[in-house]
């Protein structure tokens, strides 16, 4: 008697098909959208990579246009070595 036979009909089958499906995330770069978190195979024949859609990836853009999605730090416009610089370089 096999392990097969000790589980209800189509779970062996149901639990091999899962370990192949997570045999092939593994072999290529499953990554999360970083908008809605769907799972995401993150390579060239995606378009829309690192996003899952064109809609999650103008959603992103739409976030750092408005500020809602920034990097901390100063300001990009200021400038604190100008009074250092010569005239005669401008």
């Amino acid at each position: 008697m096999s392990l097969k036979d000790l589980l209800p009909q189509g779970t062996f089958e149901e639990i091999e098909e899962g370990l192949h499906n997570e045999k092939v995330s593994e072999d290529k770069n499953v990554m999360r959208c970083p908008m809605c978190g769907k799972a995401v195979v993150y390579d060239t024949h995606n378009p829309f990579r690192p996003f899952c859609s064109e809609k999650c990836k103008l959603l992103d853009l739409g976030a750092w246009a408005s500020d809602k999605r920034y990097i901390k730090g100063g300001p990009a416009l200021e400038d604190d070595d100008a009074e250092l610089l010569d005239d005669h370089f401008l």
